[in-house]
């Protein structure tokens, strides 16, 4: 009877296990099917168009930020778009190598670092609450840090966000603060993983985007220090992209007009990097700027 009971819940933990694993891999792929490309044929005849964003944040968050988008550039081309999540930054970058996306919301920095590389082009990148195609990666600390500035972080615990994300590498490129200076860094997946595990006291301090840090204010989440402005997210096609596809993107998207009432009130279920409208990009946007203030 033991034995059975034994095998029994080691089974059911078996189950369990597997049922996760398959949820988690349904949730990185919005699409369903692995085995699609890019553009592929559905029942109404408009073509199917993926398109990839960076893991930023956690699967759940990012299709409810990113989904309705897409939805409105169903609405507003021949084409469907469905969203295609991934499990690295650089899984991103080779799918869209791979034409497994059309296009893909990227990363600054990894952008930077693969463009020429990886024959990629940056096509619009959103707007601030300015107006600006900006954001600043910033240093934050725990409601009762003690922390005020760059010199109160050596010797601290310091999290910070994908090794292939801007805020992370930001830090040590512009400031002059070594990784030996602090007494641990640890790297996790997602910018409120960050959040998270500064409120909790796990970490003496960390660096995200701005308004990520912007939207866990009121939790206790203080701004000690910040960077000068950063070229804002872009998104990107490959050379291969077919033109008309990257031309619908950009017409859709730069028709949006926050004067508007329709519009403003379109974008209110929208990731909050992507509620203030989008602006043309070109390469010669994404240098990496210098100094911090």
């Amino acid at each position: 009877m033991r034995k059975t009971f034994i095998f029994f819940g080691l089974s059911l933990a078996g189950f369990f296990i597997l049922s996760l694993s398959l949820l988690y891999s349904g949730f990185m792929d919005i699409s369903f099917s692995n085995a699609e490309t890019a553009v592929t044929q559905i029942q109404d005849k408009r073509p199917v168009v993926y398109f990839g964003v960076v893991s930023r944040y956690s699967p759940h968050l990012l299709y409810e930020g990113y989904q309705p988008l897409m939805d409105y550039l169903s609405g507003e081309t021949p084409y469907r778009f469905r969203l295609r999540l991934s499990r690295t930054y650089r899984e991103t970058i080779e799918q869209l190598t791979r034409g497994e996306v059309a296009a893909a919301f990227l990363g600054t920095y990894i952008y930077i670092q693969n463009h020429q590389e990886k024959n990629l082009r940056c096509i619009l990148k959103p707007l601030n609450k300015q107006g600006l195609p900006f954001f600043n990666s910033v240093i934050i600390t725990g409601p009762n840090s003690r922390i005020r500035g760059l010199a109160d972080l050596k010797e601290k615990r310091l999290a910070l966000p994908s090794p292939y994300s801007y805020s992370a590498n930001w830090l040590f490129k512009e400031t002059n603060l070594n990784r030996s200076d602090f007494d641990s860094i640890r790297y996790f997946d997602f910018h409120n993983t960050v959040v998270y595990r500064v409120l909790k006291g796990d970490f003496d301090a960390g660096v995200v985007k701005d308004r990520v840090a912007e939207k866990f204010s009121g939790a206790g989440i203080r701004i000690v220090y910040q960077s000068a402005p950063i070229p804002a997210s872009p998104i990107v096609v490959h050379k291969n992209t077919p033109p008309e596809i990257t031309r619908a993107i950009i017409n859709a998207l730069l028709k949006i007009n926050l004067r508007q009432k329709q519009y403003k009130k379109l974008v209110q279920n929208w990731d909050a990097e992507f509620q203030n409208g989008f602006t043309p990009a070109f390469d010669k946007d994404y240098i990496a700027p210098k100094g911090g203030k």
